[in-house]
């Protein structure tokens, strides 16, 4: 599959841009805030770390 396809299709998938996004800055620890990324499956994950995409550019 092309890169810019699959990274598109993830995009998608997440709604927004991974390399945009800013996590909260919480004071405490707060277990009712999900992580987006955990919409994604490992291979996923895996994609976006190693072709770049989490960098902020």
């Amino acid at each position: 599959m092309d890169k810019e396809t699959e990274y598109q299709r993830i995009c998608d998938k997440l709604g927004f841009i991974p390399s945009e996004f800013k996590a909260p800055d919480f004071e405490t620890e707060d277990d009712s805030w999900t992580n987006p990324f955990s919409a994604l499956t490992v291979e996923e994950n895996v994609f976006l770390y190693e072709n770049g995409y989490l960098n902020n550019k």
